[in-house]
């Protein structure tokens, strides 16, 4: 297995150095994202928030009550991949990852109102660009619509728990998968978003973890070049997510299929942080910019001209 290259880093001139020395193919794409502290110690490292705490229990509940009670906010969402983001922007448990195509909002997100006594985590993801999705993939509706489906539902067919069986019965026998009654019942979700979806899921896309890059409808996801990591169904444990590092190791994936070649875990050691902030407003990395709603803008404004 492939090791994660781990590095201790106490400035922006030396992460910089850092990314540079990465060697840039044309066909790989650079990632990032930004963590407060080291979340390996607590098993959730790289794990979307629908898996921590008991969320995954009402996953579908989450979903559906979220667009319930603010259903104009999601009018122009056509697909349950579109829902996932507006629900994820709103800070609400989904099986998305945020990363970023941009270094200085990952920075930002590691070291805002860090009080200098934890480290800070910056992911540095190197991604096939090949197996990057676009927000239309039938791949991202099939995993996506999983969040429409409760987890366990007393073996009935219209749970994750059934169709995690079905996918281990007949993970290469396509057809055979695709006449059980948990595949028929995520086609007829799937279709209420593209009533055309061909009769044919692959039982491998579901256990899998896919890169989207989404809509850019909120200036928020425009301002931090955002686009996400999507988790299907844990193989070895519904209940769990998958694990991407496991032991420093990267996730083989010939198990689980992702695109993702190398993942660089930078630890920004805590008595540095002070630094890396105000070398971060230096070059104009602030709220207003991260976060761009008026209500965010507010908060900043309220907050320095107090």
């Amino acid at each position: 297995m492939k090791q994660v290259e781990i590095k201790k880093i106490k400035s922006l001139n030396k992460l910089f150095k850092y990314i540079s020395k990465i060697k840039q193919k044309s066909n790989i794409t650079l990632a990032f994202r930004g963590e407060k502290e080291d979340y390996s110690k607590m098993n959730t490292e790289l794990s979307p928030f629908i898996y921590r705490g008991n969320y995954l229990k009402k996953e579908d509940k989450i979903f559906r009550e979220s667009q319930r009670f603010n259903n104009q906010e999601f009018i122009e969402d056509r697909t349950a991949f579109d829902k996932l983001s507006r629900i994820q922007h709103y800070s609400a448990p989904t099986r998305l990852l945020d990363i970023s195509e941009d270094l200085m909002s990952a920075l930002y997100f590691a070291t805002e109102n860090n009080n200098h006594k934890k480290d800070a985590i910056i992911y540095i993801f190197e991604i096939k660009e090949k197996q990057i999705k676009y927000y239309d993939s039938d791949t991202i509706s099939v995993i996506s619509n999983l969040s429409k489906i409760p987890l366990n539902n007393n073996k009935n067919f219209k749970s994750k728990q059934m169709l995690l069986c079905d996918i281990k019965k007949y993970k290469n026998k396509l057809s055979k998968f695709n006449k059980q009654d948990s595949a028929k019942f995520l086609r007829h979700e799937i279709r209420e978003e593209k009533p055309q979806f061909k009769a044919v899921i692959n039982p491998k896309h579901l256990i899998s973890i896919q890169c989207v890059r989404p809509k850019l409808t909120s200036g928020r996801i425009k301002s931090q070049k955002g686009f996400f990591l999507l988790f299907g169904l844990n193989p070895n444990n519904i209940k769990k997510p998958i694990k991407l590092i496991n032991n420093k190791s990267l996730l083989d994936n010939k198990k689980v299929k992702h695109p993702i070649k190398q993942i660089h875990k930078i630890i920004l050691k805590s008595k540095y942080i002070k630094s890396i902030q105000d070398d971060l407003k230096k070059v104009g990395i602030k709220k207003p910019f991260i976060y761009p709603e008026i209500d965010k803008v507010s908060e900043y404004l309220k907050d320095i001209y107090k």
